[in-house]
């Protein structure tokens, strides 16, 4: 029965170090892993306590495993999704609101801010046209106008 809780001590101790370490769930998958074969280990002793305590650790491994699998598939897709974007990089592609004409550098208010933006092209956007955020240069904002913008608008 030593070997069961050695077996058992082990899977545990994987399946901690798997909290603490990103291994990406190998860890995990080898300590539910580790927990059923000491299941199979208790199983195969033939004591009077071995069934129950065999059962319960290859259930426990099972649950394990699945949670695993589960909960590292969720993070890789977290981890594929777009990376985080702080700052000017956040606005590009985002709609604003002409708060000075683009003639062709003004104003714009986005977020809550006064952006100074110029209009991408020879042409000149009147105060209160909604535009989208083409690119960032410096500290100003490129733009281009947006189709059916609506004169007057403040986007307040």
């Amino acid at each position: 029965m030593e070997a069961v809780w050695i077996i058992c001590g082990i899977a545990v101790l994987l399946l901690l170090i798997e909290l603490l370490a990103p291994t990406g769930g190998l860890l995990a998958v080898l300590g539910a892993l580790g927990l059923a074969a000491a299941g199979v280990v208790a199983i195969n002793e033939h004591t009077d306590t071995s069934e129950a305590i065999g059962a319960a650790l290859i259930a426990a491994g099972v649950i394990s495993l699945v949670a695993s699998v589960v909960i590292a598939r969720k993070v890789v897709a977290a981890h594929r999704d777009e990376p985080v974007r702080t700052g000017w990089e956040e606005l590009v592609g985002r709609d604003a609101v002409v708060r000075e004409s683009l003639n062709p550098v003004g104003q714009i208010w986005i977020e809550g801010a006064l952006w100074k933006a110029r209009a991408d092209g020879n042409g000149t956007i009147g105060e209160g046209n909604r535009v989208k955020i083409e690119s960032v240069d410096g500290l100003t904002l490129v733009v281009s106008p947006l189709g059916g913008s609506g004169v007057g608008e403040r986007g307040e």
